[in-house]
C-alpha cells in the first residue's frame, strides 16, 4: 500500500465519523424540537413574548444619553471592532 491510499483511507473513515456525530446532533435537535411543542404552541409563546416586551416598553420613559456616555460607547464600539480587525 502506498501513503496516497492511507491517506485517503484515513481521510474517509474521519470523514464518516464526523458525519456519524453531525446526524447524531441533527437527530438530537431534532427530537428537542419536537419536544417542545407544537409550531402554534412556539408562535403563541412568541406572542406573548412579543407583547410583553411591547408593554414594557410603552411604559418606561426614554432617557438621552449624555455626551459623556456617547463617547464612552463609541470608544467601547471602535475599541471591540479593533480588537476584531487586529
Amino acid at each position: 500500500m502506498s501513503k496516497e491510499e492511507n491517506s485517503r483511507r484515513t481521510f474517509f473513515k474521519k470523514a464518516a465519523a464526523t458525519m456519524g456525530v453531525v446526524v447524531a446532533a441533527a437527530v438530537s435537535a431534532k427530537t428537542l424540537i419536537s419536544a417542545s411543542g407544537s409550531s402554534n404552541g412556539a408562535r403563541e409563546k412568541y406572542a406573548n413574548d412579543a407583547a410583553l416586551q411591547e408593554k414594557r416598553l410603552s411604559q418606561s420613559q426614554l432617557v438621552m444619553m449624555t455626551d459623556d456616555e456617547k463617547k464612552q460607547r463609541l470608544d467601547q464600539i471602535l475599541g471591540c471592532h479593533e480588537k476584531e480587525l487586529g
